[in-house]
């Protein structure tokens, strides 16, 4: 029985690491990723094809290591958490896990691809603006 308590006790302590290193990983990706926005609308006309593509493929191999990393951290809250239903007896699965899990690759997803075509449309139009006021500035 003591054996028993003290397995759980320390699952419980690897499920609750496992949750804040996943965590820590996506906070991670997120400030990340509102740089890459922030950089790209903030270059102005000085975010040339050759920056916007650099910018678009740092941001796409950090989000790579990110989908590993968070990769690793689910498959280990996967395992701690199927330990603890074990000693327990309960062999249930959890949907909240599958939910928040769902919700944490959905926003990796949606995110990088949104911030793939910011930092292109801020190319475009900061391309584009920056004819114009050219333009403008030769007539007068």
């Amino acid at each position: 029985r003591q054996m028993c308590i003290r397995d759980s006790f320390e699952t419980l302590q690897m499920i609750n690491l496992s949750i804040d290193r996943l965590e820590s990983v996506f906070e991670f990706w997120l400030s990340a990723t509102f740089a890459a926005i922030v950089a790209s609308h903030l270059a102005g006309e000085k975010l040339t094809k050759i920056y916007a593509g650099m910018l678009t493929s740092i941001y796409l191999i950090f989000t790579f290591s990110v989908v590993v990393r968070s990769m690793a951290w689910s498959d280990a809250l996967e395992r701690y958490s199927k330990m603890l239903r074990t000693l327990r007896g309960d062999l249930s699965e959890s949907a909240t896990l599958d939910l928040v899990s769902v919700s944490i690759w959905a926003t990796i997803i949606l995110g990088t691809l949104a911030t793939v075509f910011f930092i292109w449309h801020a190319y475009t139009t900061n391309k584009t603006a920056g004819s114009v006021i050219s333009s403008d500035t030769k007539r007068d």
